[in-house]
C-alpha cells in the first residue's frame, strides 16, 4: 500500500518525458521553409511588391493618351489622339453619345420651329439657313413634322484640327417621317405611313480651351 505514491510520481515523470519529447519533435523539426517565411516577414526581400509595380505601371498606361484607343481607322484614330491631348476629358464614346442626343434635339425643335432654343447648339450660317427656311414656312402657312423612329447607325467619319479648334463629322443613319401640312393639317408633301432611311453627315465644331463643354452644329450633308 505505501508503494503506490512512488509509482504515481514515476508514471507522472514518463508521462512529462513524453509530453516533452513530442513537442521537442514538433517545434524542434525542420521544414525547409525557414528561410522562405524568414524572408517573407523580415522584409528584406519581400517578393510580395512586385504585383504593386505592375500594377502602378497599368495605371501609367491607363492614362498615357498614347496607349487609349479612339478609332479603328489609324488616321482618324491619330486625330481625335490630338484632340484628347488638348483637351483631356474627350472621349469617342461621350462626344457621339452627345452628338447622338443633339441630333434628336436639334431636328425636333427644328421641325417644330423653335428656333431660339438651337442659337447656342448652332454655328452662325447653319442658324441663319434654319432662321430662313422657318419664316419660309411661316410665310407659306406651312408645318413641317418630323419623327425620327430610330438611330441605327452614329459613326465618326472625318476629323480635323487646327490649333485649337477641332471639327468632327459623324455620319448618321435614321429612320423618320418626314410630313408637310398646310394651315388646314391638310398633307402637302410625304407620307405619315412611309419609314424613309436617312444618311446625313452632320459636322460639329468646338475651341478646345473653350470651357463651354457644347458642340457647334456648322454643317449638314443629307449622302443618297
Amino acid at each position: 500500500m505505501n508503494n503506490f505514491p512512488y509509482i504515481d510520481i514515476l508514471i507522472l515523470a514518463m508521462v512529462a518525458v513524453f509530453i516533452i519529447n513530442r513537442l521537442k519533435n514538433t517545434l524542434g523539426k525542420k521544414t525547409g521553409n525557414e528561410h522562405d517565411l524568414a524572408e517573407k516577414y523580415s522584409g528584406k526581400h519581400f517578393k510580395e511588391s512586385k504585383p504593386d509595380k505592375i500594377s502602378r505601371s497599368r495605371d501609367k498606361k491607363q492614362i498615357d493618351t498614347s496607349e487609349r484607343f479612339f478609332h479603328n481607322n489609324p488616321v482618324l484614330n491619330d486625330q481625335l489622339k490630338n484632340i484628347n491631348k488638348i483637351d483631356n476629358s474627350f472621349s469617342t464614346e461621350n462626344f457621339l453619345d452627345g452628338a447622338q442626343k443633339a441630333f434628336e434635339y436639334i431636328i425636333k425643335e427644328y421641325s417644330e420651329e423653335n428656333i431660339i432654343s438651337l442659337k447656342n447648339l448652332l454655328g452662325k450660317n447653319i442658324y441663319e439657313m434654319f432662321e430662313k427656311q422657318i419664316k419660309n414656312r411661316s410665310q407659306k402657312k406651312e408645318n413641317l413634322d418630323i419623327n425620327i423612329i430610330g438611330i441605327k447607325e452614329v459613326e465618326v467619319i472625318g476629323v480635323e484640327l487646327k490649333k485649337n479648334l477641332a471639327k468632327i463629322k459623324v455620319k448618321f443613319l435614321s429612320e423618320q417621317v418626314q410630313v408637310t401640312k398646310d394651315e388646314k393639317e391638310k398633307i402637302i408633301d410625304g407620307d405619315p405611313n412611309q419609314i424613309l432611311m436617312i444618311t446625313e453627315n452632320w459636322t460639329f465644331s468646338k475651341d478646345l480651351k473653350n470651357k463651354n463643354p457644347s458642340w457647334l452644329l456648322e454643317k449638314i450633308e443629307e449622302t443618297n
